[in-house]
């Protein structure tokens, strides 16, 4: 089986889709792999923003001189190990994963719920009041800077009851990580996590019935969510008070770097920096969390995705700055051990190649083990890649 990744434009009648390749909302096709049969699917691709996908050419079409999947996977191979080399983005924890594990969820719980109180609000036709929001901001901040592992592992803890609020509060946390990692002061940092809060505040206004369908999107229904980002926008500019920066937030976090995103199409520069970094966190988040129409990838997966996408969709240089905020592999990660052995990473070190973990799991002799920590260092284990927790039947959370 060839598998190659080509230009939407270099697309034909004929040639069979093996993945769409895409990390926004929903695609609008039923399926993710299927045979090419007219040029309507081509121009669909085109007008929901898809600018390169993957096909198979053992059941369809080919295109000469194409990359293919296994090409593309050692170049970004190599790109991760260069963006480790640099080393880590973010200062030492200075309190221990599993001391701050405590404080991270106490105000992971009350951001939900203050985040519920003002989207609910704004779907009741009531003034949304960010004041309400800044003191949390400074809480997950303050956290973030004593661990950032900690905040940022629960993240992905989501349930579909409440998925937009936890996303919103998802996109706070990395976000201030993010900003904190590029050296921003705290009055910066925390506006960005009140615009992180608030960027998906436009989705109030969707109605229920395409904001939680379980199954595809028709293409008028797809056009109906994506008009969240410019209701954000317009919503954001009339309370007063609320800064440009939340608003960029809001408006730009699904414009793409080279065009072709929306509510406005724009590219490059024209996407303010805090927009073109929003946009990474929101896909990271999106990826990494259960869907009722998709299943949670793991980070370092998406991590790499995130720098194939690099170029087309997302900023490169801020790509490898978020994959040095994050590690590697980011806390909370399940990987295999070069001994066989299974680990949870719990917290990141200056080496993001290797951060301490917490062993679990004898492959070998397929037996849980009392957990314990090793700090990897060239002279122990070392990571040999990361695994899928639902393969082994774990959920590495518990383990945090």
């Amino acid at each position: 089986m060839a598998i190659k990744r080509v230009k939407v434009e270099d697309l034909k009648a004929g040639m069979y889709v093996h993945d769409l390749n895409c990390g926004w909302l929903q695609h609008g096709f039923l399926r993710q792999q299927f045979l090419l049969k007219s040029d309507d699917q081509i121009a669909k691709m085109k007008k929901q923003g898809l600018d390169e996908i993957y096909i198979d050419t053992d059941k369809g079409g080919d295109v000469a001189g194409a990359p293919t999947q296994g090409e593309i996977e050692r170049v970004i191979a190599k790109q991760m190990k260069e963006t480790a080399a640099v080393g880590a983005a973010l200062a030492p924890a200075r309190v221990s994963q599993q001391e701050e594990s405590a404080a991270a969820k106490r105000i992971m719980g009350d951001a939900i719920g203050v985040v519920d109180g003002l989207l609910t609000d704004v779907r009741l036709g009531k003034q949304l009041d960010p004041e309400k929001a800044k003191p949390l901001v400074k809480a997950m901040h303050a956290s973030v800077l004593r661990n950032p592992g900690a905040l940022i592992s629960l993240s992905r803890l989501k349930s579909a009851d409440t998925y937009t609020f936890q996303h919103s509060v998802s996109i706070c946390a990395l976000l201030v990580s993010f900003c904190q990692s590029m050296g921003m002061d705290a009055a910066t940092v925390e506006e960005a996590g009140l615009g992180g809060l608030l960027h998906d505040v436009g989705k109030m206004k969707v109605p229920n019935e395409i904001l939680n369908k379980p199954g595809k999107l028709t293409d008028d229904e797809f056009t109906v969510m994506k008009s969240h980002a410019s209701i954000s926008m317009d919503l954001l500019e009339g309370i007063p008070g609320v800064s440009r920066m939340v608003i960029q937030i809001a408006g730009e976090h699904h414009e793409k770097v080279a065009g072709g995103g929306y509510p406005r199409g724009i590219s490059g520069e024209e996407i303010s920096q805090i927009g073109r970094m929003t946009a990474i966190v929101d896909v990271y988040d999106a990826l990494t969390s259960n869907r009722i129409y998709h299943k949670a990838k793991e980070p370092s997966e998406v991590l790499k995705k995130l720098l194939e996408w690099s170029g087309s969709h997302l900023d490169g240089d801020l790509v490898q700055q978020y994959i040095r905020t994050l590690g590697i592999y980011p806390v909370g990660s399940l990987v295999r051990l070069s001994n066989d052995r299974l680990a949870v990473v719990v917290e990141q070190g200056e080496d993001l190649l290797r951060p301490t973990v917490r062993i679990i799991y004898d492959i070998g002799r397929k037996l849980k083990l009392q957990p314990r920590d090793l700090v990897l260092t060239p002279g122990t284990e070392q990571i040999v890649d990361y695994e899928e927790p639902s393969d082994w039947r774990l959920d590495p959370t518990l383990f945090l």
